[in-house]
């Protein structure tokens, strides 16, 4: 019984051995070949190099040395072997040597191989795309249903700071901590991959260092794998510009508005202001209507000043430029800091190695710091540092593509910190609106006069600043090479009793109460005045008279003809024309800075009083 039990599990075994789809040879311990499965000795002696069929002898290399180590060990011996099929073509073979211990001692060797090519090119298929998916731009994860990542590229790594070995196996809402930002949320997002099978949108994510970017995502459902493949795009940078622009251009469109209501509102103020000076120039002082009077005055000049902020903010405000040292600007400003800080403010003041040349209007700029210092203090209520430095910075192009506030070029930087609250990145995103404020009593006009002032000189604002440390505002203005003019000594004021004449003056109004406002003061002061409403009526009243007329007071925004259109003109009659411009508000299309800039015109801005109306008449004459 027992013989015929070894029998029928011997043919069992026969019957195993020739139905497998695997390769099985037995051989004896010398290497001889006694029998294999479905294959002829030449095929053998291809895939087990260097063996002899039923015969003696081993000349191969894998083979021989699985043996000597079975035959050591007695344990069986893995490994992968590449070799010719019957085709001539190269397969991969996955070889268990296996031995059969009879008595203590190897009988029999069982070479089994299994032909895994398929499985091969599968694996090298993967590594292939693995290798294309790390160099993309684009980060591309593998999720499972459970959120766990299989799968994390190079850019990946690049974006999000995690490299492969930490991010695979771990759940990728724990890494990223995904913020959706298109409408409906994670839901939306569930209900289009369930539905759809893909989902596009935007993502708030966090990155190793605790950073967040913004990626644009595209997502598919791969239900048969239940997985998902997720592209990601760092959108951070384009979202970032996108959202200046948007800025930038709101905060266009209520510069426009602004300037448009100051122009308007100046001619008021001009008219309120000039009215009120003269009728309380003819009551004695001790009139009760004199102190009324002042009152009004005292009124239109603050009214004034609201008007020469959003002027300045919307960039309309007339510069009168000139070469200047910014350091020295600063030592200037630095002298009279000390009524504005306190005496529990410390100041410390920084200065560029070298010459900080810039172009600047001295009055504009003595306002910007002004502005940013008194905004400091407010924001160290007990106490604190402030600090002023001026250097030179450079930014090429790729520093520029790559930080949205910059731009290429070389600029002087002026850098105003204190080590008050700060403010929220909320806070920041508003800081130089008009009228916003972070204050019970503030204007909200202070930073936004900045923001206009620092743009009309074609520099830029950068603030940094977090709660409770401190805040940065670091002001860039383009640096120039040019040398700075000594300073002149500033003319004589007139006074009104004195500023007096008798010489022709033109008029060109076109507003007319302002008109009968200059009017009725020259002609008090004793000038023969020419009133005109618009540019082609003032060329043609200076035509007929123009050996007559001492000085041509005009506003520069006017109908018909603008005012340096007129001025041209009559600059073609008589080319040594005087002209005394007014204006609150001058488009770019005026170029009135050339003019200016070469110190040929006066300019009286809106609103002005009779006193200084008279006095810039005379003193224009008299040039």
């Amino acid at each position: 019984m027992a013989t015929d039990g070894r029998d029928r599990d011997g043919e069992l075994w026969r019957a195993f051995v020739a139905a497998s789809p695997d390769h099985v040879i037995v051989l004896d311990p010398d290497g001889t070949i006694r029998s294999f499965n479905h294959l002829d000795g030449a095929y053998v002696s291809r895939i087990v190099p260097g063996a002899n069929v039923l015969g003696p002898g081993f000349t191969g290399t894998e083979l021989p040395r699985a043996l000597r180590e079975v035959l050591e060990t007695r344990a069986a011996v893995r490994y992968e072997v590449q070799v010719p099929r019957a085709d001539g073509s190269l397969g991969w073979y996955e070889v268990s040597v296996v031995p059969v211990v009879v008595d203590g001692k190897v009988d029999r060797v069982i070479w089994y191989g299994k032909d895994v090519s398929e499985r091969r090119r599968e694996e090298e298929r993967l590594a292939f795309q693995a290798a294309i998916l790390s160099q993309l731009n684009e980060a591309v994860l593998v999720v499972g249903d459970d959120h766990v990542v299989h799968h994390w590229n190079e850019a990946a790594t690049r974006l999000f700071g995690w490299s492969g070995e930490e991010a695979v196996g771990k759940r990728s809402i724990d890494l990223l901590d995904p913020r959706y930002l298109n409408a409906g949320g994670y839901d939306a997002m569930a209900a289009s991959v369930v539905g759809a099978g893909t989902w596009r949108g935007e993502l708030a994510v966090a990155t190793k260092s605790g950073d967040e970017v913004i990626v644009e995502s595209s997502v598919r459902y791969l239900p048969e794998l239940r997985k998902s493949i997720a592209v990601m795009k760092d959108m951070t940078a384009r979202r970032q510009l996108e959202e200046q622009l948007r800025q930038s251009q709101k905060m266009e469109a209520v510069g426009l508005l602004a300037g448009g209501v100051a122009h308007d509102f100046n001619n008021l103020l001009a008219v309120i202001l000039g009215f009120a000076e003269l009728a309380a120039h003819k009551l004695p002082p001790d009139h009760p209507v004199a102190q009324d009077l002042t009152e009004v005055v005292a009124a239109a000049r603050r009214g004034g000043e609201l008007t020469r902020k959003l002027l300045a903010f919307s960039r309309k405000q007339i510069l009168q430029p000139r070469p200047m040292d910014l350091r020295e600007a600063v030592d200037d400003f630095t002298r009279m800091l000390g009524r504005l800080l306190g005496e529990d403010i410390e100041l410390e003041v920084e200065r560029a190695p070298d010459a900080a040349i810039v172009r600047a209007d001295p009055v504009q700029l003595e306002q910007v710091l002004l502005n940013l210092c008194a905004n400091a203090r407010q924001a160290m209520p007990r106490g604190g540092r402030l600090r002023l430095s001026t250097r030179a910075v450079s930014f090429d192009a790729a520093f520029a593509a790559r930080h949205p506030w910059a731009r290429a070029g070389t600029f002087v930087e002026l850098a105003v910190s204190d080590t008050g609250v700060g403010m929220d990145a909320a806070t920041q995103s508003r800081l130089f609106e008009p009228f916003f404020s972070t204050k019970r009593d503030g204007t909200g006009l202070g930073l936004a006069t900045v923001y206009g002032i620092v743009q009309q000189h074609g520099g830029f604002v950068r603030v940094e600043s977090q709660p409770d440390a401190g805040t940065t505002f670091h002001v860039y203005l383009p640096a120039i090479e040019e040398p700075v003019p000594s300073p002149r000594a500033s003319a004589p004021s007139r006074l009104h009793d004195t500023a007096r004449g008798d010489e022709s003056v033109l008029i060109v109004e076109d507003e007319p109460s302002l008109r009968a406002l200059v009017v009725t003061t020259l002609s008090e002061l004793g000038y023969h005045v020419i009133p005109t409403g618009d540019g082609e009526e003032a060329v043609r009243a200076y035509e007929s008279r123009a050996n007559d007329i001492a000085l041509v007071v005009m506003d520069v925004v006017l109908p018909r003809l603008g005012g340096r259109e007129a001025y041209e003109r009559m600059r073609g009659i008589r080319p040594d024309v005087k002209v005394l411009f007014t204006t609150g508000y001058a488009p770019e299309s005026t170029r009135l800075g050339e003019l200016l800039e070469g110190g040929r015109m006066a300019l009286l801005q809106k609103p002005f009083t009779a006193h200084a109306l008279a006095a810039m008449v005379r003193s224009a004459i008299d040039a």
